[in-house]
């Protein structure tokens, strides 16, 4: 039986938290001050509110954007301006296909990457970066299907990356 007391949550939080932890370690650790190379499918609307604060961090570097509507790009990067006036992304490379993003990962040095997209392109976005060792930040939901999910799952595990929706 599941308790329902204060305690009895506070005690399950408190292992949650510790069984979270253990999947805060990158499998290649970082040196003190090294970024983490960040690209963002899906630059504006939820796209915009999820890769904006890791870059105001101070501990994520933006490597890449893709984005289906190229017009997207031009309104990220004039509302980047106001809200992060001390970095220039005018030089990122944009992507409108995240699969040929993807194909330039290891050129760009990718280690995480948003995906904030239409709800039926999360899996397969974040299943095929997964499989090149990328972590990833997905937007709910996270699948849609139970095949997806336990696909989505195998994938995660068997790439040692960290998932968070």
């Amino acid at each position: 039986m599941i308790s329902s007391s204060r305690r009895g949550f506070i005690r399950g939080l408190a292992g949650v938290s510790l069984l979270s932890a253990g999947g805060c370690f990158s499998p290649s650790p970082r040196k003190p001050g090294q970024k983490v190379r960040l690209a963002a499918v899906g630059v504006m609307g939820k796209g915009y509110s999820d890769w904006t604060p890791m870059l105001k961090t101070g501990l994520v570097e933006m490597v890449a954007f893709c984005d289906a509507d190229e017009g997207m790009l031009p309104l990220a990067l004039a509302q980047a301006k106001k809200d992060l006036p001390d970095i220039d992304l005018s030089k990122v490379p944009f992507y409108t296909d995240y699969r040929r993003l993807l194909d330039d990962a290891d050129k760009l040095g990718i280690d995480a990457m948003t995906i904030s997209t239409p709800d039926h392109v999360h899996a397969p976005v974040a299943i095929q970066a997964m499989k090149k060792g990328i972590h990833v930040y997905v937007q709910k939901p996270l699948v849609r299907t139970l095949w997806e999910l336990d696909y989505f799952e195998r994938t995660a595990r068997d790439n040692g990356v960290i998932v968070q929706m």
